[in-house]
């Protein structure tokens, strides 16, 4: 099987665990599903050869694992320090920039934001991803931006309506 058609299964996957993964309103939930969506994104895009795209999923796989663990502040600053280092030496064209920056987003969402801010920081996340995936013609990873998006904009409408719920009843 060659190496393309093989990403673009596990891009498939990845994208299927990503309908699950962004309707969670619990945030531990999400971060569970996002570690397998991540193992997924990570093969992807090595076999697509996308070195940053496979770089930058690896260590969002592994911050994620560690921010269930712990939400200190100082380990999303060394992982967005990280994304920064070596995304630096890996920059060759334009588009390289694109997982980095997706990463950063995602990092910062993870550790320093949540609820409906943490979902939009993935929004913004996910449209540095779209974007790379679309130049690198990735079918599962396109629909998997585009569905995070979506996902995350539904599930931002059911947590603000659950928020006005209570103010109403509070009064």
């Amino acid at each position: 099987m060659p190496y393309e058609i093989l990403g673009q299964i596990f891009g498939l996957l990845a994208f299927l665990v990503a309908i699950y993964s962004f309707t969670h309103k619990s945030d531990i939930k999400l971060k569970l599903s996002l570690i397998v969506m991540f193992c997924f994104q990570t093969a992807h895009f090595f076999f697509l050869g996308s070195v940053t795209g496979t770089i930058a999923n690896l260590l969002n796989f592994f911050r994620t694992i560690i921010s269930i663990k712990t939400n200190h502040k100082y380990i999303g600053t060394l992982f967005i320090a990280i994304n920064i280092v070596w995304g630096s030496f890996n920059v060759h064209q334009f588009i390289d920039l694109c997982p980095i920056l997706g990463a950063c987003f995602g990092t910062y969402a993870i550790f320093y934001a949540s609820g409906i801010r943490m979902r939009k920081l993935f929004i913004c996340g996910a449209c540095f991803w779209l974007t790379n995936n679309i130049v690198l013609g990735s079918i599962g990873g396109t629909l998997l931006e585009v569905t995070v998006i979506i996902a995350n904009s539904i599930t931002i409408y059911r947590l603000q309506k659950d928020i006005n719920i209570e103010k109403e009843e509070s009064l």
